[in-house]
């Protein structure tokens, strides 16, 4: 058998970096629109202590 391409490691490695770039965007738009939907919130209806 013969050993694994250094194309193939080339392309698990793009594959993986990009996987993990669309990911990390994605979790910061998730996290901005949670934000926003907080403060939405807090404005409608204020928690008086």
């Amino acid at each position: 058998m013969l050993p694994p391409s250094p194309l193939d490691y080339l392309a698990a490695f793009a594959l993986t970096f990009l996987s993990g770039a669309l990911l990390a965007a994605c979790h910061c738009k998730y996290v901005s629109k949670v934000r926003h939907d907080a403060r939405a919130l807090e404005r409608e209806a204020p928690v008086h202590a």
